[in-house]
C-alpha cells in the first residue's frame, strides 16, 4: 500500500533563482510539481521526504531556463488489485455507493453489495439497509478491490463487499467510556462493605499500668 521510492524529476529555474537560495527553490519547485501527482508505476506520491542527489544545472537553449536533474526520496501509496482497505462512505444512490481511501476514490455497484441490502430514501440522505445495518454517509466500510484505474491526478476504483468478513465496520464504544461508568459498580460495592473490627490495643486481660 504505502512504499518509499527513489525517482528523478528535472526542476526548471528562472535566472532570477540563482543565487543563494538555489537548492531551496530546487527543493520547492520539486514538491510543488510531484507532490499530490499519481504516476501508473509508482502511485500517487503523498510527500517528498528529501533530495538524495542533485546534479548541476544545464541551460536551455532558447529560453535561458536552468534544467537541475534531482534524484528524491518519496513517500507513495499504490493500490493493488484484491487489497483490502477501510473506507469512508462519501455518497450513496440506487447505483451503489462512493467511498473515500485517502486520495483514492472507489466504486461498489449494486451488484457488488450483499443481495439483502436495498436503498432507501426515504431519509433526506439516502442509504443501503438490509433492516438492521445502514450503510449511509460518513459510514466505516471494509472492502475488496477488483480493478484499479490511474489518472493524472487521481486514483480511482471498484470495489465488492459481497464476501466474508468485508462490508460495515462497527466501532466499539467501550474506549469512550468513563472510568466511573466502568468500574462504578465496583465502588459501590466497595462502600457497602464492612471491615472486621479491629483488636483493641489493650487486651481485657493484660495488667492495667
Amino acid at each position: 500500500m504505502f512504499f518509499v521510492i527513489e525517482q528523478w524529476h528535472n526542476v526548471a529555474l528562472r535566472p532570477a533563482q540563482l543565487g543563494r537560495r538555489y537548492h531551496q527553490y530546487v527543493e520547492t519547485l520539486l514538491r510543488q510539481q510531484v507532490e499530490g501527482k499519481c504516476l501508473h508505476n509508482l502511485g500517487y506520491i503523498i510527500c517528498v521526504i528529501r533530495i538524495v542527489h542533485m546534479e548541476a544545472g544545464r541551460v536551455q537553449d532558447g529560453t535561458g531556463m536552468v534544467i537541475v536533474a534531482a534524484r528524491y526520496q518519496a513517500i507513495t501509496f499504490k493500490p493493488f488489485k484484491d487489497e483490502v482497505l477501510d473506507a469512508v462512505i462519501t455518497d450513496v444512490n440506487k447505483l451503489g455507493l462512493f467511498a473515500q481511501c485517502g486520495p483514492l476514490k472507489v466504486f461498489v455497484s449494486r451488484a457488488s453489495l450483499p443481495p439483502s441490502f436495498v436503498y432507501q430514501d426515504d431519509s433526506a440522505v439516502g442509504c443501503m439497509t438490509d433492516g438492521e445495518v445502514e450503510l449511509r454517509v460518513d459510514s466505516d466500510i471494509r472492502l475488496r478491490l477488483l480493478g484499479v484505474r490511474y489518472d493524472s491526478m487521481n486514483l480511482f476504483a471498484i470495489a465488492t463487499i459481497n464476501e466474508s468478513y468485508l462490508g460495515p465496520i462497527h466501532h466499539s464504544n467501550l474506549g469512550t467510556q468513563s472510568n466511573a461508568a466502568l468500574f462504578g459498580g465496583l465502588g459501590a460495592a466497595s462502600s457497602d462493605y464492612v471491615s472486621p473490627q479491629s483488636p483493641s490495643l489493650h487486651s481485657p486481660h493484660s495488667p492495667a499500668l
